[in-house]
């Protein structure tokens, strides 16, 4: 199994501008200001109007957090929005209290009310933040952004971009379509838009010089939509996949990323000056232009910098396979998907009763209807595990577990030659994956599908560790 087929079937964009002042001193904590509200962007335009959008900070994406690794950051979040939110810290290691997701972790941040997150994440990398409750609705509408951990010797590039990709769902007025969390959105492939979007614009042109050495950050914050990113004739190195360095290589495919999924790529642009090229996806049956690349007239260098681009691997508790824990896990329902009955609240019931209730999936044949369930696994901290998961279903699940990052070994049975740490990892229809993690993050943690019309119809489950 090589590393060209999980990118196939499993991953994760260049935000220029817009970024919060980080001038602390690496020992002090840095703060951050977050403001959860209304506002207007131009996301298809000057022809069309602004779109009413809910944002973070204003704008879409989100203000742009970034500090050095073992830096700590206290983020003061506001919420001027008429509805409750909260902030979850997607990919990252942190205490359980600051995890976000209100209902398990935190009570919701009220219209007028504030909260503090305070932390220190032990990994460089890219992640991203978003909110956490009813979030087919508010991440949906826009409230999300960027979270990059600079590692302490990064790799030497002329310039670094963060795309973070999006889609969404609207109206000849270019207004949002307001059909939140309806029925066959829940039992298909989840909200999937038709205005795909590069931080919050559609079809931008970035220009890029011909010798150019760039780092490009991708992001996929979409509620459902997955990429498979095509770069013409350039040949994008891979050197870290869900926020976690791999070795790099070079995808003769394109690059597939699933739905809350992170991949960074590093790019030597070579092309004629004045040409340009297209990044195009094709996931879908109809592929489109997703973003516009035009080489400026002036060449930077003839030949591609020879300094290397490997990151620092990954340092993350590794897991004892013989000793560990093993627990199979099975995605099932929606439609087309055979499951013909399941347990809600305890009680088993057809899919027909299921379904009436508005919830059409299930983990191990139970239906997650609410996050303080009772857990799929209870775990000792320290604990290694093993985990299954087959998708047993006709859509595509990226499954996020909160708090840890999950080394897949193997995909429908062959092991990988260089497992990858992941957090986000993409199941293909009727695909089966194998991981390995270590429980060592005390604390109830949400394990869902990222589809976020999935998780609120019932595929999530719960994970408890015990200190």
């Amino acid at each position: 199994m090589n590393r060209r087929k999980f990118i196939q079937s499993t991953v994760a964009a260049a935000l220029a501008g817009r970024s919060i002042s980080t001038s602390a001193l690496a020992n002090e904590p840095v703060t951050f200001k977050l403001m959860a509200q209304a506002s207007l962007t131009n996301i298809v335009g000057p022809d069309f109007p602004a779109t009413p959008v809910w944002t973070f900070g204003g704008g879409v994406p989100g203000s742009p957090i970034r500090i050095k690794r073992g830096q700590a950051i206290d983020v003061e979040v506001a919420n001027d929005l008429d509805v409750a939110t909260s902030v979850h810290w997607h990919g990252i290691r942190l205490p359980n209290a600051m995890d976000g997701v209100a209902g398990l972790t935190q009570v919701p941040i009220k219209p007028g009310g504030t909260f503090r997150y305070q932390f220190t994440p032990p990994d460089a990398g890219t992640f991203w933040y978003h909110s956490h409750i009813n979030a087919h609705e508010q991440v949906g509408r826009g409230l999300y952004g960027p979270l990059i951990i600079e590692e302490e010797s990064p790799p030497i590039v002329d310039r670094e971009l963060v795309w973070m990709i999006d889609d969404w769902r609207l109206l000849e007025d270019a207004s949002i379509s307001e059909d939140f969390g309806n029925g066959h959105d829940k039992s298909h492939a989840g909200r999937i838009g038709n205005v795909p979007t590069v931080n919050g614009r559609f079809r931008d042109v970035v220009k890029v010089s011909s010798g150019e050495r760039v780092r490009i950050r991708l992001i996929n914050a979409s509620n459902a939509r997955n990429f498979s990113l095509s770069f013409g004739d350039l040949s994008p190195s891979i050197i870290a996949i869900d926020g976690q360095a791999v070795t790099p290589y070079v995808s003769n495919e394109p690059i597939v990323i699933g739905a809350a999924g992170r991949v960074d790529v590093i790019i030597d642009f070579h092309g004629e000056p004045g040409s340009h090229l297209a990044v195009v996806d094709n996931f879908y049956r109809q592929s489109f232009d997703l973003i516009k690349l035009v080489f400026e007239k002036k060449t930077l260098r003839r030949e591609s910098l020879k300094t290397p681009i490997a990151l620092s691997l990954p340092k993350l508790p590794e897991p004892e396979l013989e000793n560990s824990l093993r627990k199979e896990v099975i995605i099932g329902g929606g439609a087309m998907g055979g499951l013909q009955r399941a347990k809600l609240d305890g009680q088993w019931m057809d899919l027909r009763e299921i379904a009436s209730q508005g919830y059409v999936w299930a983990l191990n044949d139970d239906v997650g209807n609410k996050l303080d369930m009772s857990p799929l696994l209870e775990l000792k901290q320290g604990q290694s595990v093993s985990l299954s998961i087959k998708n047993d279903s006709a859509f595509p699940h990226p499954m996020h577990l909160h708090g840890h990052h999950m080394k897949l070994l193997s995909i429908d049975g062959e092991k990988l030659a260089e497992p990858i740490w992941v957090d986000s990892p993409l199941l293909m229809p009727r695909q089966e994956m194998e991981f390995a993690f270590v429980a060592d993050n005390p604390g109830k943690w949400l394990f869902h599908c990222h589809v976020l019309e999935h998780h609120a119809a019932g595929l999530g489950a719960m994970i408890r560790v015990l200190s």
